[in-house]
């Protein structure tokens, strides 16, 4: 470079900057505040908080009305057997909701094919005895299953849903255990 260009060259840096820095006050933003106008804008501001917190202060809350001849007593007391009271209310009936503690006794036999009932019974319980539910075992009792009353088959189907729910059988079949 020549010390012309270098001289133009420097020049115009310098006058970039200076435009740069120009334009930078002369499109300050209005809302900003200077340094003269902060502690005016300031004061204003806690002036308008100190009006807000008299006014807090100066609402008074309505005091309770007074009733002559009012015993706070007799109140508390009625409270206290009203309250006794829903608490008995609320246990007899939690009493009343609750499972009684012995189980309870087994289903009647529906008639029906008493005969299947008793072999598709006996397959389940042995399944469940030795823990284990495969082909066989399926065959068996679907072979029953046909047989069976409609309340039969929802009594065994039960208890052979609660067993594999309750993995106390290990599911061999090669399709759906029942």
């Amino acid at each position: 470079m020549t010390m012309t260009s270098r001289g133009l060259f420097l020049a115009a840096l310098v006058a970039s900057a200076g435009t740069g820095f120009g334009m930078a006050r002369w499109t300050e933003p209005a809302g900003v505040a200077t340094d003269a106008e902060l502690p005016r804008r300031l004061e204003g501001v806690e002036r308008e908080l100190r009006v807000l917190r008299q006014g807090l202060e100066g609402l008074s809350r309505p005091a309770p009305v007074a009733v002559a001849g009012l015993d706070a007593r007799a109140l508390q007391e009625d409270l206290r057997r009203v309250v006794r009271e829903e608490l008995q209310t609320a246990t007899a009936e939690a009493r009343a909701e609750s499972p009684p503690d012995r189980p309870e006794p087994a289903p009647p036999i529906p008639s029906g094919n008493l005969e299947a009932y008793a072999k598709a019974r006996r397959v389940l319980e042995g399944s469940i005895a030795s823990g284990h539910w495969g082909d066989p075992e399926r065959g068996e009792f679907m072979a029953q299953r046909e047989k069976l009353t409609p309340p039969q088959l929802r009594e065994l189907l039960t208890k052979l849903s609660v067993a594999i729910n309750r993995q106390q059988l290990r599911i061999t079949t090669s399709g759906p255990p029942f």
